[in-house]
């Protein structure tokens, strides 16, 4: 990740990608949930239902390999 902490404590909308921040960067995750508290919102999109998916408002399963199609 490229930008900073704080960027995650001001977001509107943070969408996490094949990332289990909740259980491996629980540092961040502080951050997203100081973010919730103001109103932002949760996009977990994983294959798998993990930490993150089960803490996010929104968890969009999708198949593995179909991640560019999503993000397009």
């Amino acid at each position: 990740m490229t930008n900073h902490w704080i960027d995650l404590r001001n977001t509107d909308l943070a969408m996490v990608i094949g990332s289990n921040c909740a259980e491996n960067h629980p540092l961040s995750f502080k951050w997203l949930e100081e973010a919730r508290k103001r109103g932002a919102k949760i996009l977990s999109v994983d294959p798998r239902f993990t930490r993150t998916s089960a803490l996010a408002d929104v968890y969009a399963p999708m198949r593995s390999g179909t991640d560019i199609a999503f993000i397009n």
